[in-house]
This record gives structure tokens, sequence and C-alpha cells, in this order.
């Protein structure tokens, strides 16, 4: 109890007190006495308890520090005289030692030669009093020799009524790595925006700059502070607002990943065509927080595609053309007429051909001479182009003097009347033969031919079939186009 001994010799005191009362008189003195005594033996008493307390305190409080140093969920060392006097199991896994190959070794056993000045100033630091909240960083070897980063904090204690110094020990080996990764991701990320000749640019959500590469200058001659916090939007063309807006949209939603051409436009006013790869930053909740986007300046590429598109139409018009006429040559006609039959079989509609013979081309060629007949060729080509008024008829070079028309969807009694109009204006052009023993001028000689297109036909047999309406013309008389002639095949 707590005041065990201050109530036991209080009541020895009166005890004694009355004993003495029996063999004394009793006067002022005795009582006096008495009253001394008792005071004497309460205050020895109380020495007692206190005692008596502090020793068990002192007993409770070496029990939790040993409950603390043992099961401390932190590695921990008690150094006393120089020498490792405890460490706790936590300690043992971090160095893979255990404890009676460490107690009574020095400290420094375990830290790199290099840190000795470091731990010696702070141990003796402690030891003196001189507290400090201060961590301090080490590097220590494993039994396995690994090499761990160490931060320690101590502080004094009495250990088996003895001073020391409790060692607190931390592991930031894999903290220590994550920040020298950090940082050295972050100086490449530095050393890549800052350096790089592409723009790499942070969009928030709402279209505008929250970061831009210093390419910028270079790329858009804008300087950074002159566009973060500006809007995409004031810089995009107007043809390409609304899709960058639906990417943005979508990327606040669903879509992680986008790559696409824009244009941009420069502090000049004029554009530049870009190629930006861009990706989504999202929170936790997958909220959008920003896009990150790397854009390449592709104009000169664009440019170089631009006319390496223009140079390969003109190749492929040369190629289609026919180099003194200027219609479709013979290797055009045979694709198209390919073409033009399958989409007139799909849709069930008629396919009209037409054949063209100029009446005497080689006599007129001899007396003419070549230059006149090239001419002559020309001049008929152009009429027979001028003639036909429709997008998709066609007109093509079929050999020598010989040419074709396809007249997809058209009838035979659509097909006799252009070839009717043809031979009117191939003879109002003029053409004078020299000398004119056959005719006054050129003209020319025509046969027609129309099928539906089906599985049981091909293009070759309307060709053929025209080719032959053409033979029969010029066999019967020149200039005619006997309509009783032309022929339906289903």
């Amino acid at each position: 109890m707590k005041y065990t001994g201050r109530i036991t010799l209080f009541f020895l005191s009166i005890i004694v007190s009355f004993i003495e009362s029996f063999s004394e008189t009793s006067n002022l003195w005795s009582i006096l006495e008495a009253a001394s005594f008792a005071v004497i033996a309460f205050l020895l008493g109380w020495v007692y308890d206190k005692a008596i307390y502090y020793k068990n305190k002192a007993e409770i409080s070496e029990t939790k520090l040993w409950d603390l140093l043992k099961f401390s969920p932190e590695p921990i060392i008690v150094y006393q005289d120089e020498k490792i006097a405890f460490v706790n199991e936590r300690f043992e896994k971090l160095i893979q030692s255990s404890s009676t190959e460490i107690i009574g070794k020095s400290i420094l056993h375990c830290v790199l030669p290099e840190y000795y000045p470091i731990l010696k100033k702070h141990l003796q630091d402690i030891s003196e009093g001189n507290k400090t909240l201060d961590r301090v960083a080490l590097k220590i070897n494993t039994t396995l020799n690994h090499v761990l980063d160490i931060e320690i904090s101590s502080a004094r204690i009495v250990y088996n009524n003895k001073p020391a110094v409790e060692v607190f020990l931390r592991d930031v080996t894999g903290r220590n790595k994550l920040e020298e990764e950090s940082r050295k991701n972050e100086e490449l990320y530095r050393f890549i925006t800052e350096n790089t000749t592409d723009l790499i640019s942070y969009i928030n959500p709402n279209g505008c700059y929250g970061y831009i590469s210093p390419s910028s200058k270079c790329m858009l001659d804008y300087n950074q502070d002159e566009l973060i916090g500006r809007n995409l939007y004031d810089l995009i063309h107007p043809d390409e607002v609304e899709k960058v807006a639906s990417l943005i949209l979508q990327a606040d939603s669903e879509l992680d990943f986008a790559s696409f051409t824009h244009r941009l436009k420069l502090k000049d006013g004029r554009f530049i065509w870009l190629e930006t790869n861009a990706r989504t930053i999202r929170e936790n909740s997958q909220k959008l927080e920003g896009i990150v986007a790397v854009s390449r300046d592709i104009t000169e590429r664009i440019e170089k595609e631009k006319k390496l598109h223009e140079t390969n139409v003109m190749l492929r018009f040369m190629a289609n053309m026919d180099g003194l006429t200027g219609i479709a040559n013979r290797r055009f006609f045979d694709e198209r007429l390919q073409e033009e039959w399958k989409r007139t079989k799909r849709k069930s509609l008629p396919f009209s051909a037409i054949m063209i013979d100029i009446d005497y081309f080689k006599k007129y060629n001899d007396n003419n001479g070549h230059l006149a007949g090239d001419d002559c060729l020309r001049q008929i080509a152009k009429t027979i182009k001028d003639t036909l008024k429709r997008p998709g008829d066609f007109a093509a070079r079929y050999g020598g003097e010989e040419f074709v028309i396809l007249l997809p969807g058209i009838d035979e009694q659509g097909a006799a009347h252009v070839a009717a109009m043809l031979q009117e204006n191939v003879i109002n052009l003029n053409i004078p033969y020299i000398p004119t023993e056959h005719k006054p001028v050129v003209s020319i000689s025509i046969g027609c031919a129309t099928l539906i297109p089906n599985e049981k036909l091909n293009p070759e047999q309307l060709i053929k079939l025209a080719d032959d309406k053409l033979y029969q013309v010029k066999e019967s008389r020149m200039n005619q186009v006997p309509l009783n002639q032309l022929s339906h095949l289903a």
C-alpha cells in the first residue's frame, strides 16, 4: 500500500506511548514527548514509503525500457562503454546477423569507414547531454555485403544501472532509391524538355497551356510565358478547332491516347503543320487532370507529300493520257471499262459503247503528210471530248485512227443520239481532203452497241459488238449510222 510505512510507525509510536503512561506519571512533558515520538515515527514511515515507491517505479521503468528495446518496430542498439550492449530482433534482421555476433563489438563495425567521424561526433554529443532532434544519415554493411542507407536518432538512457546511448535506426534505402530515380527522371525530363526540338506541352482540361517547352520560341516564335495560361483554341487553325475540341471532350471520359495532325498559328499569323501525340493524365478517381502532348513540325513533310501527290497525279495523268490527242489511252480505257461494267451491273443499268473510225484516214495521211494527220487526230479527239456532256461519259483513243466512247447508263436510243451529234460535229470541223477524190471534208464512221450487264456477259463482248457494227457500217457505206443495225443483247 502507498501509506503502509507511515501508518505502521505512527500506530506503533502510539502503542509505545500508551504503555509508558502506565509506568510514569502523566504530565505535560510526557504528553509532548509522546507527540514528538509519533511525529518522528510518521516521518520515518513517509521516508520508508517513498523509498519503496521509487524502487517499484524504477523496476517498472526498467521493465518498460526492456520491452521498448526488445519489441520496438524499429531496429535499436544500446551502446555502452563504446561497445554494443544490446540489439533487438529488428536490428538482427536488418544486418542479417545474430546478436551473439554483434554484442561486444564497436558500433563502427557495421558502418562504412567514411561515416566514422559523423557517427563518433553524434554519439559524443548525446553522451555529453547535447540533445538533438536531427537525424544522421549513414551507410551500413550487412553480413551479405549489402549496403543500406540508414538514418539514426539517439537518446541517453540508463541500461543495467549504467549510462548508455540508445540508437534508433531507420532503413531508408528504398526511399532514397525512389528519390534518386525521381531526381534522375526529373533531370532527364528537364533536359529533354529544354533541349528537344519537339514542342512538349501540358494542357489543362479547359484547353489552357499549363506548361510548354522552350522550343516554342524556335517553332512558334512565342516565349514560354507568352503561351502558359493561354488557350489552345486561340492558336488552332479554324478548320481543326472542331476536331481538337472533340478529342479533348473524349479525353475527359474515355480516350487515353490520340495521334493527329493539325495546324497551329505562329506569332506572325502564319500556320504550320504539326503532328501531335497526346496522352491523358488522370487522378486516382480517373478524373481528367491534364493532357501531355508532344508535337513535331511536319510542314516540310506535308509540302513534300503535297508535291509528291501532285507529281503522282501528273504522272498518272500522263500514263493514262494519249500523248498525241490528249484524251485517255488504251490502257486507261481498259481499266475504266471494267469499273463501269461492274457499277452498271450492280445497278442493272444499260451500258452503251461507241466505236469511231476516221474515213479514208490512211489516204488523208499519205496525201497531206503526217503532221496534218496528227493535227486531224487532235481536232477530232477534242470534238469527241467536247460532244460528251455527262461527267460519267468517257472517251479514249483506241488505236491509230480509232476512238471509243463509253456511255454507262445510256440505252441504244441515247447512244444513237450521241453518235449522230458526233458525226455532225466532225463534219462541221471542215477539215478538207486534198485531193477531194472521196469526200470534200473529213468524216467518221460509227458503230454502236448496248448491253445490260449480267453474269452471262462480259465487258469485252460489248466492245466487240460495237466494233462489229462499225465494220458493217464501213462495209456498206461511209458516214452512215443505220439505226436498224443497233442491237440490244440481254
